[in-house]
């Protein structure tokens, strides 16, 4: 089964299920996989061959037969796999572990947010030290500034 599609199964389970909204289910999903939410919604849509829109609808209509009618005409070759999603989601409330053979490469703006997050706490630890060496800081500051340090540098 194509990677797209079990994401979009595992969105419309927290939508369903756990009361998310489609942001915050693509966001955990997004989280879970490494890949930056707008690219999976994207990548979503885009092999659904619909719009954000119409997606949404489908999510907030919580509406099982309707989305799986959709999802069998338009991918008339996994029937097996979306109908054994539906019977064991309706089951066990358990998302079944799918075929993830095609793994979506990693968005390259997750690298640089990381990236951008370690540059922020170098220049934060440098600037705690240039504190800890000044003579007018109280002593009770400097310990203070310490203990921050050991807890960015972890």
């Amino acid at each position: 089964m194509k990677n797209s599609i079990s994401h979009v199964l595992e969105i419309y389970k927290l939508v369903v299920q756990k009361n998310y909204t489609q942001v915050e289910a693509a966001r955990e999903v997004g989280r879970k996989r490494n890949i930056d939410y707008s690219d999976l919604i994207s990548s979503c849509t885009k092999d659904l061959n619909i719009s954000i829109d119409k997606f949404d609808n489908f999510l907030e209509s919580k509406d099982d037969f309707n989305f799986k009618n959709f999802l069998f005409r338009r991918f008339p070759s996994h029937q097996d796999q979306i109908d054994k999603f539906f019977n064991s989601f309706q089951e066990t409330r358990d998302i079944p572990v799918l075929d993830l053979s095609q793994i979506i490469k990693p968005s390259p703006h997750n690298g640089k947010k990381r990236f951008h997050s370690q540059v922020m706490l170098r220049s934060l630890t440098d600037n705690f030290l240039d504190w800890i060496s000044r003579p007018d800081i109280p002593q009770d500051v400097k310990e203070e500034l310490k203990g921050w340090i050991t807890k960015i540098n972890g």
